[in-house]
């Protein structure tokens, strides 16, 4: 029978492909009478006639009463609900037959373009429509005309709702094991054999679809993708291509920005920033810190990106807020392992954090109130080609400070504010646009008279461009500021202001080449302009403090790459590429010369060089290179090698464990070599359950030359001659990391188990200058151990209840061992450094989320969050100091959160 239907199909789309229907109407009132009555009757009645197997419609019955109904209409009422097709042809032909629809198999000429040849439409159709689409047939390209056995899908891929580009997508034939991943612009290709295929669609946050082709030869698929409704919270991390298991790349992280609300969280806001420290070789080196450490690099080492834009401190509220409203946050990827060639300039990881591009639509918004923190961002179009973003989030926290009685924090103030704006404009199919300015401002004054302020601006240009289907280009423009003051007016006689600021200037163009299925180039340059003023203090005229003036660094660094992903087999994927790096240090003015065979010392200068500020004072070239491996074993599994060789040359000079805003930074200069870095890894990547459970385990070595580390009481602030206080020192960090994922249904989970060491000893030619005697130290950030757990549970449609656990070792300290006597005096002589430790950490947050309503139709969408965060009330120490009294030491240990702190928050949607 199966024959006979498809030798009746080939007849009837010869004679009348293109055919929409015919015009006979049917007048009648039918109650159950069996169809094959029914189409006798029609047959009878007009120049018609009928396939069909009685066995598929022997069960149907005709109910109905029509009068002047088209007979192709009358039939697909009949029809509609049973698990039947009906195809209809020119010659006055209708073909009834079982299981999937074959209407787009015999599309019109012009039809086939609209349905696949185009991007998509902002017109809506029905969830239940886009849903069918799965079941079609579409037909790709032109019969006859290719020439070759193989042919070319591409196309876009859209979120239904707002239109925007859906990134990461894992587009996959199952039969044939190829695969393609969906980029920044949602633009996919694949190239697969001529004739039938079945492609399926699948991405974190969304609904997996599929689409049914029979392809001729080269030509587009335009794909929407249903936005999966959340049953439950949670950091959903996983990778890009088929889960963890397909991408060539290892240790890279995609945070699921949709399921970050429910998560308990300090104050109740989300952070995305925060989120990473859940991440398998992500630590911090405390509570209420900013920056964090990954698999042993320090904090300055980490590249944080806002729409392409670095921000140089990213935090608020002494660390406990992201610098960025994580409402307005479209995705955010972390590269720990394989990080790409077109990115550099640090050498430990890579954030990457994209914000939305706006509702193309209709106007869209959301925001939240806390206790002491308030956000609100308002998205949509300005025309049919134009949309914009606009997002402020701001604090009213000194009312806290007022409650807590605590005389050091009597009358202090503690403020901050960011705001962002965000336009796109889409002038084709081939070209937009994308302007971002972002600005905060942090202001606090604790105990002492001095007012703390520091600021990050940003401002970006984003310009992609598509030369054709192979060939793409994304252009970006930016400027990155930080800068912070210090002052105190409270003495007239004593009044300062103590400052420092840096400013990036960048330009960076990238190409991506994809010649064929299984190869894709990628090719590019950029450059970065630094100006850093490493910091000055200016008076009044009645003051009695000394002034300082500095002269303002400058430098030009340089990247030239080019890399390529390629697939030699259905099994073996692999990627590598080289990048060449490089930095021009400008002359600030002077230099100065240190004694042969004596270190550098301010005691030590005997000379001071005077050149003009354009001269090049030194200059650094570094060869990088990246090279990544994927060995799928089967569906489920797969096996991963990466090596990674990078290249900094900025520095953050800090001699506290955590990021503060009074922390300054420096470039690479002729004493200042250019931290590097090299990383090699490999990993085993196992899903089960149809992807349900991701399981993991990474191995890493890396090794950093050039960190610096710095004299016992270092002098960073207000020091022209800053490599005096600064030593080379050579780093290796080696761990294991372990990771078990539970996706979808009620309940979520994850845990993340990280065992790692980060060891660093100083490199000098004077031995007074070693630390420990040259041997390899604990880092200060050197936590062996460290565990986090989070859960989740959807208990109804309204409710669902979330707990996290966090466990990890005490960081590294030195501790005083002995005391003697000198004079009268009590004097501690210490360990050696980082010899010892602080107490473990320990922590276990939970968090209620309701739903205020379930209602479609209502002006907002409203929730409320209640969260307890460390609801043990443990004081998990933050340090250890010592303090004399009398002839004894006693030692203090520090909480910045030692008891339970609940938090309301109320988030709206509309």
């Amino acid at each position: 029978m199966k024959k006979v239907y498809l030798i009746t199909l080939l007849i009837v789309s010869i004679s009348g492909l293109y055919a929409q229907g015919l015009q006979f109407k049917i007048t009648g009132n039918y109650q159950a009478m069996p169809l094959k009555s029914f189409i006798e009757e029609v047959e009878q009645k007009y120049p018609v006639k009928f396939f069909y197997d009685e066995k598929t419609i022997g069960n149907i019955l005709v109910t109905a009463k029509f009068k002047e109904i088209p007979l192709r209409e009358c039939l697909e009422s009949i029809l509609d609900g049973k698990f039947v097709n009906l195809y209809v042809s020119g010659d006055n032909q209708f073909i009834i037959y079982p299981g999937i629809a074959l209407n787009s198999l015999f599309l019109a000429k012009d039809t086939l373009k609209k349905e696949v040849g185009k991007k998509p439409s902002t017109e809506k159709i029905s969830r239940e429509r886009l849903n069918k689409l799965q079941y079609q047939i579409f037909n790709i390209g032109t019969p006859g005309t290719s020439r070759s056995k193989v042919a070319t899908i591409s196309g876009f891929i859209s979120d239904f709702e707002s239109g925007g580009p859906v990134a990461g997508v894992n587009v996959y034939i199952v039969e044939t094991q190829r695969g393609a991943s969906s980029d920044k612009n949602g633009f996919y290709t694949l190239t697969l054999p001529i004739g039938n295929q079945t492609i399926n669609f699948s991405s974190v946050g969304m609904e997996p679809t599929k689409r049914i082709v029979n392809l001729y030869s080269s030509g587009t698929l335009n794909v929407e993708m249903l936005t999966r409704v959340n049953l439950l919270g949670g950091v959903d991390v996983v990778g890009k291509g088929r889960g963890n298991v397909g991408q060539i790349y290892m240790g890279i992280e995609k945070i699921d920005i949709a399921t970050l609300k429910s998560i308990p969280a300090l104050f109740g806001e989300v952070d995305v920033i925060k989120s990473v420290l859940t991440l398998p070789g992500v630590q911090t080196v405390g509570e209420g810190t900013s920056g964090f450490n990954v698999r042993g690099g320090k904090t300055d080492q980490n590249l944080i990106l806002i729409d392409q834009a670095p921000i140089y401190y990213p935090s608020h509220f002494f660390g406990n807020f992201s610098a960025v409203n994580s409402e307005i946050i479209d995705n955010a990827v972390l590269y720990k392992g394989s990080i790409p060639i077109k990115y550099g300039g640090r050498i430990s990881s890579v954030l990457e954090i994209n914000t939305k591009e706006g509702n193309k639509d209709k106007i869209e918004g959301a925001g939240g109130i806390s206790p002491i923190s308030a956000r609100f961002y308002i998205d949509g179009p300005i025309s049919k080609n134009l949309t914009f973003l606009a997002s402020f989030r701001s604090t009213y926290s000194n009312w806290v400070l007022n409650t807590i009685k605590v005389p050091d924090l009597y009358k202090s103030k503690v403020s901050f504010y960011d705001a962002q704006v965000k336009m796109s404009l889409f002038l084709n199919e081939n070209n937009s646009l994308a302007v971002n300015v972002y600005s905060s401002n942090d202001r606090f004054q604790l105990k002492s008279d001095s007012i703390y302020n520091y600021k990050n601006a940003i401002a970006s240009l984003l310009w992609k461009h598509s030369f054709s289907k192979r060939l793409k280009a994304e252009t970006f423009f930016s400027y990155s500021g930080f800068s912070y003051d210090i002052s105190d007016e409270s003495n007239i006689n004593q009044a300062f202001d103590l400052t420092h600021s840096l400013a990036d200037i960048g330009f960076k163009s990238n190409f991506e080449f994809s010649p064929k299925d299984g190869l894709k180039f990628n090719f590019g340059s950029d450059i970065n302009h630094y100006t850093v003023n490493p910091s000055e203090r200016t008076v009044g005229k009645a003051s009695n403090v000394t002034p300082i003036y500095t002269n303002d660094e400058r430098a030009l660094e340089f990247g030239i790459y080019v890399g390529s992903e390629y697939s030699l087999s259905n099994r073996l994927k692999v990627e590598g590429g080289i990048r060449l790096s490089g930095m021009f240090a400008f002359g600030d003015g002077k230099r100065y010369v240190y004694a042969p065979g004596l270190p550098y010392d301010e005691d030590n200068i005997i000379d001071t060089i005077f050149s003009g500020k354009n001269s090049v004072e030194a200059t650094y070239i570094n060869p990088e290179f990246r090279l990544s491996a994927n060995y799928t074993i089967n569906r489920n599994s797969s096996f991963k090698l990466s090596y990674n060789k990078t290249s900094q040359y900025i520095h953050m000079l800090t001699n506290t464990t955590a990021i503060s805003p009074t922390d300054t930074w420096k470039l690479s200069d002729k004493y200042l070599l250019p931290q590097t870095g090299q990383q090699i890894s490999a990993g085993y990547f196992r899903n089960f359950k149809g992807d349900m459970i991701e399981a993991s385990v990474e191995g890493f070595y890396k090794k950093m030359n050039n960190i610096k580390e710095y004299k016992a009481g270092a002098n960073l602030l207000l020091n022209d001659h800053i490599e005096t206080e600064i030593l080379n020192g050579l780093g290796k960090s080696y761990g294991a990391e372990f990771s078990l994922e539970k996706k979808g249904g009620r309940v979520y989970g994850r845990i993340g188990y990280t065992y790692s060491r980060t060891l660093i000893k100083s490199i000098t030619d004077f031995e007074e200058e070693l630390i420990n005697d040259g041997e390899y130290f604990p880092s200060s950030y050197d936590k062996p151990h460290n565990l986090n757990v989070l859960a989740s549970l959807k208990a109804s449609r309204r409710l669902i209840l979330s707990a996290t656990v966090n466990y990890s070792t005490g960081r590294p300290i030195t501790y005083p061992v002995a005391q003697y006597k000198l004079g009268g005096q009590v004097f501690l002589h210490y360990s050696k450094y980082n010899q010892y430790r602080i107490p473990d950490y320990f922590r276990m947050d939970f968090s209620v989320t309701i739903d205020g309503s379930m209602k479609l139709r209502k002006l907002a969408h409203g929730t409320f969050t209640f969260s307890l965060y460390n609801i043990t009330a443990r004081k998990n120490a933050y340090s250890v100091y010592f303090r004399s009294e009398g002839t004894k030491y006693e030692a203090y240990k520090l909480s910045i959160f030692g008891t339970v702190i609940p938090t309301v928050t109320y988030n709206f949607k509309f």
